[in-house]
């Protein structure tokens, strides 16, 4: 309790400086330029998931043998990794290509899982 207060107070003090000014007085000039040339995040075609879909079906029947993984888990993971690809095709089928193992698959071309779960809503279905 007593940090917080102390956050509080240091906070306060911090913002409640008069006259200060965050715009500033400065006079600088800049130009811009750009192509704008460029694949676009997320960008691409769907279809070429597809294309990794036995490669990500292999390493996850790789990882049922120590795992002890049902075949409807496998297909549930497949599926879960096919529908982070369709999201983000360009980025997720040049990562799941490279991809030996399921730790790598999941934890650097897939959206990172968060503590509520809220990642799945996207596979809600409303009843």
């Amino acid at each position: 309790m007593k940090l917080a207060a102390l956050a509080l107070v240091l906070l306060a003090a911090g913002c409640g400086c008069k006259g200060h000014s965050t715009t500033g007085p400065g006079g600088g000039t800049g130009t811009g330029s750009g192509s704008g040339t460029g694949t676009p995040v997320g960008g691409g075609d769907p279809a070429r998931c597809d294309g990794v879909a036995a490669h990500v079906e292999g390493l996850y029947r790789a990882s049922a043998e120590r795992t002890k993984m049902t075949d409807g888990e496998i297909a549930d993971n497949v599926a879960m990794v096919l529908s982070s690809c369709r999201a983000a095709p360009d980025r997720v089928v040049a990562c799941v290509g490279k991809a030996t193992a399921v730790a790598q698959l999941e934890s650097q071309c897939l959206p990172a899982l968060d503590d509520e779960g809220t990642e799945g809503e996207q596979f809600r279905v409303e009843r």
